[in-house]
């Protein structure tokens, strides 16, 4: 077996292990690459080597996991995609941690896909839609630290937000926020679930570095996997809110 042929099958193997395990991370990478060519295209001994790893991994991408009824596209300040993928993630924070929560967020790049289409979801879509292994933790934040998020969350357009949370954008502030529907209040302290890309200083949130952090160690992408997988058959229809949670302010 040459050296391409061996790669090749390493790496579909890798991805194999991936797919089955939520435990397996990626520290390092030792990267090689291979110019590929019409007659690398017509490989048969590499299609038949690599065939059976790739029948296993399209199995498990093509799973349905649930039915879309219309198409949710992502959009700022404020979209479908968003509010539903924000309270996924409040929903399954609250199972995990078992702690009242008061909002979850995602940044909106961390949304990879621009929508998400109408009919089946399978396991390869939810894949697409948030790629990273970017985990799911909390952060208790101080009222003024939490102000500095939802500004922040202003001066980037808008970001998909939870429906514990609404605010109004005022040219690169947050404005007449309601947590919970009570007015957000300085004195407080607020739990959030977001990734950890962002409690980590990413999307220029350096600010949240000091903020108390709960990390149970789990992918965002997985828990959305098994959030829509542990719906009963009743429940595989993904309720759409197309509630405006974020307003931008215009004079």
């Amino acid at each position: 077996m040459n050296r391409q042929i061996k790669n090749v099958l390493l790496f579909i193997l890798l991805v194999s292990t991936a797919s089955c395990s939520k435990q397996v991370y990626t520290a390092d990478v030792d990267t090689s690459y291979y110019r590929i060519n019409y007659k690398n295209k017509s490989d048969k001994d590499l299609d038949k080597l690599i065939a059976p790893y790739k029948s296993q991994l399209d199995a498990q991408m093509n799973e349905v996991i649930a039915i879309n009824p219309e198409e949710m596209s992502k959009s700022r300040p404020s979209s479908v995609l968003g509010n539903w993928f924000s309270d996924a993630l409040l929903e399954e924070a609250i199972r995990i941690y078992g702690v009242d929560i008061d909002m979850s967020m995602q940044n909106y790049g961390g949304i990879r896909i621009p929508s998400l289409s109408k009919g089946d979801v399978t396991v390869g879509k939810i894949y697409e839609l948030m790629p990273f292994d970017n985990k799911l933790v909390l952060l208790e934040l101080d009222g003024p630290t939490t102000k500095k998020l939802f500004d922040r969350i202003a001066a980037k357009g808008g970001w998909p937000i939870s429906h514990t949370l609404s605010m109004d954008i005022d040219g690169e502030k947050a404005t007449n926020i309601k947590i919970k529907g009570e007015d957000f209040d300085i004195n407080k302290t607020y739990t959030v679930a977001l990734a950890d890309y962002v409690a980590d200083g990413g999307d220029d949130c350096f600010f949240l570095a000091d903020g108390k952090r709960t990390d149970n160690d789990l992918l965002i992408r997985d828990i959305i996997i098994d959030h829509l997988k542990n719906k009963s058959d009743s429940e595989k229809v993904i309720v759409q809110d197309k509630t405006i949670r974020i307003k931008t302010l215009k004079y």
